[in-house]
C-alpha cells in the first residue's frame, strides 16, 4: 500500500510539473510596425485621394486613401514582406514591394505618381456591323460560360447599373470600392483586371473610366486565366482577370 501511494504521488507530481511548464511557455508575438508615408505628384505637391492597397501573400489585406496632405498610414502592420499598390485616376499606377520591419525602417518616405496622359483617344471604334463584333461574344458565351460572366445589352438594361462596375458586384472574390473621383475600382485578388474595348487594350484604365453602361452592347468578364481567350491572355496579368467590352 505504501509503494502504491508513493507511486501515485510521484506520478501526480510529474504531471503537475508538466502542466506548469506548458502554462509558463512564453508566446512571442509577431512584432508590428507603423507603415506610413506620403504621396506627391511630379511637382512634389501633395497628392490626395490616392488609393493604396496593402497586399500580403497575393491577397488584399486593406485599402485606404491618402489625405489632403498626401499622407497615409496603415497603422500597426505585422513584420514581413508586403506589396503596396498606389493608384489615382489620371496618374500612372505604381507598385512597391517591401519588407515591413526590415533594417528598422518601417515607414515609406515619399512616393511620386506621375500624370498619365489620357489613352482613350487611341481607342479605335470598329466600323464593323454590330452583329460581327458580337459574334465572338456569343461563341465564347456558349463555349466558356463556366469560366466567366457574359452579359448582353438586355441583361445590362435589366440590371440598371449606375456604373459598369456594378454589373460585377455579385461575382465571388471581387472587391468594388468607390474611386472618390469617377465611378469605382474593381479588384480581384488585390490587383486590377485588364480592360479591352472593341478589341483595343486600354492599359491601366478602370472599367468605369472608359465607358457608360448605356454605351455597352455586350460585356464579358474572366476572373482568372482559366477560360480567357488566348488572344487576350497576358503573362503578367494572369491572376488579375480580364474585362472585354463591346460597344453598341
Amino acid at each position: 500500500m505504501r509503494a502504491r501511494s508513493f507511486g501515485a504521488v510521484l506520478l501526480a507530481a510529474t504531471f503537475s510539473g508538466l502542466s506548469l511548464s506548458a502554462q509558463t511557455t512564453p508566446v512571442v508575438p509577431t512584432p508590428t510596425y507603423e507603415l506610413k508615408g506620403s504621396i506627391v505628384d511630379g511637382s512634389r505637391h501633395p497628392l490626395s485621394q490616392v488609393e493604396i492597397v496593402l497586399i500580403r501573400d497575393a491577397a488584399m489585406v486593406h485599402s485606404i486613401v491618402s489625405g489632403n496632405n498626401g499622407r497615409f498610414t496603415f497603422g500597426a502592420v505585422p513584420a514581413g514582406p508586403v506589396m503596396l499598390h498606389f493608384r489615382r485616376l489620371g496618374y500612372a499606377a505604381q507598385t512597391m514591394e517591401l519588407v515591413v520591419g526590415s533594417q528598422g525602417h518601417p515607414a515609406i518616405s515619399e512616393i511620386v505618381l506621375l500624370e498619365a496622359p489620357s489613352q482613350l483617344a487611341e481607342i479605335l471604334i470598329s466600323a464593323e456591323p454590330a452583329e460581327g463584333r458580337y459574334r465572338g461574344f456569343y461563341e465564347r458565351r456558349q463555349q466558356r460560360a463556366a469560366f466567366g460572366r457574359f452579359l448582353e445589352q438586355k441583361d445590362i438594361q435589366r440590371s440598371g447599373p449606375a456604373n459598369p462596375s456594378d454589373l460585377f458586384r455579385s461575382v465571388p472574390g471581387i472587391a468594388i470600392r468607390s474611386a472618390n473621383l469617377n465611378g469605382n475600382t474593381i479588384r480581384i485578388r488585390g490587383c486590377q483586371p485588364m480592360v479591352w474595348v472593341d478589341g483595343q487594350r486600354v492599359p491601366g484604365a478602370e472599367l468605369d473610366e472608359v465607358i457608360h453602361p448605356s454605351a455597352i452592347g455586350a460585356i464579358e468578364f474572366y476572373p482568372s486565366a482559366a477560360g480567357t481567350p488566348a488572344q487576350y491572355l497576358e503573362r503578367e496579368n494572369r491572376l488579375c482577370g480580364l474585362i472585354l467590352v463591346w460597344t453598341r
